[in-house]
């Protein structure tokens, strides 16, 4: 029954990461209307639900277990708190009929991220990362083969992109891929297949030309690293051999020249080098995100305390979203929804600093989405960055009562000390390098 539940749980959170808005209604015409009961995110949630309540049905019927994950509590408050606050801000908000979708796009968010960790309780911490990560590789490797047949086949455009998503949305997902396949090397070893992987992943996200996808990829990675503990002659390997087939890549396969291309158009020219029209003075290319960050500073200024309300910025004729989660959080809901938000970073800050029970995998990602979320997509698309600190939180739980010699259902002395040697607990243990 747990394996089922684990699969189950791993399934749903990863396709929630991945699905996005996208419907059933798309494939009659793109430019339909939205229709929320055709859309899968609706019944991906519906379907947490479900777990959620067989998490609670099996909390309330025996004890935890060493090895299994935990609801955090100081976590779902805070959640609550900042949800629930910027729901509320719906009622001063300037259109209503805008404001209502977003409160159902928030709603979605909250019942999917308490509800994983309701759903995870009682659950193996190990087998619901390895589900998710597993099903999270997966997608994402046949985006990549579909990103790469793309651009090999000269169907690709001037930026990689693939299925009617941004650029930016493809290079957020490749460094899902990458972290994903660093998660089953550090579990499992296989350093020959998961370190390409991820290295493909990272080349493929320089591709989009994204670079706030690249900066987000290479803080993932050092969160990884060092919330992993990635031991020195490990990470030696792994700059060894990404380092062999990013040459590879860049010397002798067609990707080369396409990689070269976006390096020095996106990388160099419009970043270093860049010089805007009228002027000779160089400054960063931003894509004319300055101008949204501006205006939803000046709009959070207008409204300092609490906002102008749930999906002012695009109410307002400002642009659709601000393309910044903490602009977007203060011009809507003013320096009381930013304290909602530090309360939700700071309750996750408290769980970490338990002890070192926190997955790297799983903890980069949110980092990962997290700097991603500073120049692309708006709260919604910043949803997985929530359900990852909540999935982090509740197998750090885990991991960390196994770690600390508890006897539950008066165990013997020496069950502790195996739990210490589990996987869950040292996942290197599980293969060699």
């Amino acid at each position: 029954m747990s394996w089922i539940r684990c699969t189950g749980l791993g399934l749903i959170a990863a396709l929630y990461v991945l699905a996005g808005r996208w419907g059933l209604h798309r494939l009659s015409s793109a430019d339909s209307e939205p229709n929320p009961f055709l859309e899968l995110r609706l019944w991906i949630v519906m379907g947490g639900v479900v777990l959620a309540a067989v998490g609670l049905a099996h909390g309330a019927h025996r004890a935890a277990r060493p090895g299994e994950t935990r609801l955090d509590p100081r976590l779902s408050i805070a959640l609550l708190g900042f949800f629930g606050y910027l729901c509320t801000s719906a009622f001063w908000a300037p259109d209503a009929g805008l404001a209502l979708w977003k409160v159902y796009d928030l709603a979605l968010v909250l019942v999917m991220t308490v509800g994983f960790g309701l759903a995870a309780i009682r659950l193996p911490a190990a087998r619901v990362l390895d589900a998710f990560w597993a099903v999270v590789v997966v997608a994402t490797g046949v985006l990549a083969l579909t990103g790469m047949g793309q651009l090999l086949g000269g169907g690709g455009g001037a930026r990689l992109a693939v299925l009617g998503g941004g650029p930016n949305i493809f290079a957020r997902l490749m460094g899902l891929l990458t972290l994903g396949a660093l998660y089953f090397w550090q579990r499992r070893g296989q350093a020959w297949l998961c370190i390409p992987l991820a290295a493909t992943g990272v080349l493929l996200a320089l591709l989009t030309g994204s670079r706030g996808g690249a900066s987000a990829i290479i803080a993932g990675i050092l969160a990884f690293l060092v919330v992993g503990r990635v031991p020195l002659r490990r990470l030696v390997i792994l700059a060894a051999i990404a380092t062999a087939v990013a040459g590879f890549a860049v010397t002798s396969s067609p990707l080369g020249k396409a990689l070269n291309r976006s390096m020095e158009e996106r990388f160099l020219r419009l970043t270093l080098q860049y010089e805007g029209s009228g002027s000779s003075e160089r400054k960063v290319y931003l894509s004319g995100r300055e101008v949204l960050y501006e205006s939803a500073y000046e709009l959070g200024l207008r409204h300092p305390v609490a906002g102008a309300g749930l999906a002012a910025f695009p109410a307002l004729g400002l642009g659709v979203y601000p393309h910044n989660l903490f602009l977007e959080v203060f011009c809507e809901g003013g320096a009381l929804g930013l304290a909602f938000l530090g309360w939700v970073f700071l309750a996750f800050l408290l769980a970490a600093l338990r002890g070192r029970g926190l997955d790297g995998a799983t903890t980069g990602a949110a980092v990962l989405l997290l700097i991603g979320s500073q120049s692309s997509g708006e709260l919604y698309d910043s949803r997985s960055l929530f359900l990852l600190l909540m999935m982090a939180s509740c197998t750090s739980a885990a991991v960390l009562r196994s770690a600390s010699g508890t006897q539950p259902h008066g165990g013997s002395a020496q069950a502790p000390a195996a739990a210490r040697l589990s996987p869950a607990v040292h996942p290197a243990a599980h293969g060699t390098t």
